[in-house]
């Protein structure tokens, strides 16, 4: 049976017509596709989701250009390097830029075989950036970031100490 995804919220750029339900569900069959792939290890179907001159950026950083060279690198890593990590992917925000441009904010959520919850596994928080080209969306930008709760929570207490002493000053 397959699993219950969370309903993302939906918006658009100001000038930019409201998203029909149709371009909506492709955006989320592209994701679920990506979660699919990854699962199967199917290099192939994964970079058959990106532009040709796409730019994937991975958690760690590290910069890789073009469909062939992330063809290359996911080669690598995927059946070997994450054999023993699956993921869940669930599309959190989709908002669209333009008529074909949107950027897609993903939970990516480590879980093992079975789909439970991997503990002590930081989430990744995807960005894709999808095009839609000859009627088909395709990932032209990637950044894929750690999600670390901890310096999360460090960094709102900063903020929130920032903005507590600034209103004390004005008042």
């Amino acid at each position: 049976m397959p699993r219950m995804r969370p309903i993302p919220a939906i918006g658009q750029a100001r000038g930019v017509s409201s998203p029909g339900a149709r371009d909506v569900s492709a955006v989320l069959a592209l994701v679920a596709r990506v979660e699919e792939t990854q699962w199967l290890r199917d290099v192939d179907g994964f970079v058959s989701l990106l532009a040709p001159q796409a730019v994937w950026t991975t958690a760690f950083g590290r910069q890789i250009v073009g469909a062939p060279a992330i063809h290359a690198f996911t080669a690598a890593v995927l059946p070997n390097l994450f054999r023993d990590f699956q993921a869940l992917y669930d599309v959190e925000r989709i908002t669209f830029l333009h008529a074909d441009v949107v950027a897609v904010n993903v939970r990516q959520i480590p879980v093992d075989a079975e789909g439970n919850r991997r503990p002590g596994e930081d989430e990744g928080r995807p960005l894709y950036i999808l095009r839609r080209h000859d009627g088909a969306w395709r990932i032209v930008v990637a950044q894929n970031t750690t999600h670390q709760n901890e310096k999360i929570a460090a960094q709102q207490r900063a903020v929130d100490e920032a903005t507590s002493g600034e209103t004390q000053a004005h008042e």
